[in-house]
This record gives C-alpha cells, structure tokens and sequence, in this order.
C-alpha cells in the first residue's frame, strides 16, 4: 500500500508558480458566491478588530490630543509608566479583587446551574412544553441591562423611613413583600447596602444568563445517541443515573471547553450593570476594573492610563487560557489547541 501510494505521489507533476497560481484562481473561481457571503464579515473583523490593534501604542505613551497617537513622547520606565503607576494606586488590588470575586461567582452559579437546566430540559418528553421552557428561559437574555437595572431599582427601592400600613405602596415589590409578612418593620434600601450588592448582580446574572447559557449545551445533549439511554433503562438505571452517567460524560469535553473559555474572561467583567447599580456607599464592593477604567477613560479623559489597564486585563486573560488550558489538557486530555 505505501509503495502504491509512493507511486501515485510520483506520478503527480509538479506545478510550476504559475500552473499553481491559476489552479487556485479556478477554484476561487468556484467558491466566489462564499467568499462574498464571508466578505462582510471579513471586512468587519479587518476594520473593528484587527486595525484598532494599533491603537494599544497609546498605553505606553504620554498621549496628548494635539500630538495624536504617533507624535506623543513616550512614558517613562521605558514606555512602561502607566503599568508602574497603575500597580502603585493604593485602591487598585481592591478593584481587582472585587473584578475576581464577582467573576468567580459568576461561574461558581451561573455555570452549573446552566448545565442542569439543559439536562432537564432534556429530560422533557413534551416538545410543546419543552419549547415553552426553553422560550421563557432564553428571554431575559434579550433584556438591555438598563431595562434590568431599572427593574432592579424598582423592586429593591425604599422610602428609608417607618412604614405604616398605608404607606406600603410606596416601597419597592420586594419591600412591600417583607413589610406584610412582618418580617421588617421599616423598608430596607437594598442598593445602599454594600453586603447586599454582590448578591444583586450575581442573581440578575443568574436570571438573565442561565437559558442563554444552556444553549450549547441542549445542542450537545440532542446528538447523544438515544440507544444509549433504552439499554441503561433496560439495565435499571434511573433518571438521575442517566443524566450523571450518559448525558454528562458525553458532553463533558463541552463543558470543560466552555469552562476554559469563562476562566479567560475572568478580568474581563463589563462595567455596564456595575456602574448602574453601584452608589457611593457601595464603592467598596462595586468597584471593578471596568468601572474604574471608564471613569479614567470618559470621565476624566485619560485614555492612555485606562488602554494600559484594559492591556494588564487582557494580558492577564490570556494568561488565565493558557493555564486552565493546560489543566484541562493533563486532566480530561481535551482543550482549545
């Protein structure tokens, strides 16, 4: 076999720069109709992702409007200054710390419990109902994170003043709620409360990710050969046996692939929710990397201090993939590359 393989290769002419040039026009030729379906896309990669690549220079630069991006001298410490200055802020390992804390929590609930709500969506044996799940669960994902934050504000709102039975309507749902049921006897403001306000993201999070986030995984679960779970039935295998053994083994690689890539963007939490639902008294919890770098970047126009800090978030992301990558790599032998 090898020797006839040997023989075919031989056998093939070798094309000249030209002859190979005008076999690749044919077939360019050929797929002309994809490559202009693909061209939009293409050409927005090339404008909004590759060609702003350039713009990182302004992160080791003294950026001055009038000089532009090219013209303006280069930061001390070797181009390094805003990294050094940055490093050296006194509240910044808070921010990050809060950044982590609130990525973390984030997988730690949102990942698992996307993972069990495709299981059992999969268990459903009405597709009417199964599609109904599915709907109500995927549409609060297309609620703007303004819209949220306004329902959020609405719902946890208080007067901050005693409560009679009368002036209940004045409080949000969740106060009105607590004030009926005795449990409180004045409204709580539950967005002033910096204990509370990890909670509050975390749980919008939650509410408004965990259909979306199961997408991937009811699409992995529907190519799982059905035999497999008629010979487990037939073995006496429950549902919940089923589910452990059949359906999560097999969708396994998914689930560390998608593991990996949420480990990424740990750094990367955005700033939108944050800074809606963060009031001054809350600052010691809400203060991300995000929000800290828009109030540099827009508030105060330093935009070449908040590149180098959006530049540390994603090296450090980068970093983070590599890492969880080999992991996953030594201990489920599946990763990225």
């Amino acid at each position: 076999m090898a020797k006839r393989k040997n023989n075919i290769a031989a056998a093939e002419p070798k094309l000249g720069a030209s002859e190979w040039f005008k076999k690749e026009l044919n077939k360019a030729r050929k797929g002309k109709f994809l490559m202009l379906i693909m061209l939009p896309g293409l050409i927005y990669f090339i404008i909004f992702q590759y060609i702003p690549i350039g713009g990182l220079l302004i992160a080791f630069k003294d950026y001055s409007s009038r000089l532009g991006v090219i013209g303006s001298p280069w930061m001390d410490y070797a181009g390094f200054g805003h990294f050094v200055r940055f490093l050296n802020t006194p509240d910044v390992w808070r921010y990050i710390w809060n950044t982590i804390a609130l990525s973390l929590l984030h997988i730690i609930w949102l990942f698992p419990l996307a993972i069990i709500l495709a299981l059992f969506i999969n268990e459903l044996r009405s597709l009417k109902f199964k599609k109904v799940v599915q709907t109500v669960s995927y549409l609060p994902h297309f609620v703007s994170v303004a819209a949220v934050a306004g329902m959020l504000t609405l719902f946890l709102s208080s007067q901050g003043t005693p409560s009679s039975a009368g002036s209940y309507m004045n409080e949000g749902i969740v106060n009105q709620i607590l004030l009926k049921l005795g449990l409180i006897k004045n409204g709580i403001s539950f967005l002033d409360k910096t204990e509370c306000f990890r909670t509050i993201y975390i749980a919008s999070d939650v509410w408004q990710g965990i259909g979306w986030s199961a997408i991937v995984y009811i699409a992995a679960l529907s190519g799982v050969d059905q035999e497999l779970y008629e010979a487990a039935t037939i073995d006496g295998a429950t549902r919940v046996q089923k589910m452990w053994y059949i359906s999560v083994q097999l969708i396994k690689p998914t689930i560390v692939l998608l593991l990996v890539m949420q480990i990424g963007k740990i750094m990367s939490l955005g700033s939108d929710k944050a800074l809606l639902l963060q009031r001054e008294v809350t600052y010691p919890k809400s203060q991300i990397l995000s929000t800290y770098i828009y109030n540099l970047g827009i508030g105060k126009g330093e935009f070449d201090y908040s590149a180098a800090i959006g530049l540390f978030n994603s090296g450090i992301n980068v970093l983070l993939v590599i890492i969880a990558n080999l992991v996953s790599k030594k201990l489920t032998d599946t990763s990225l590359w």
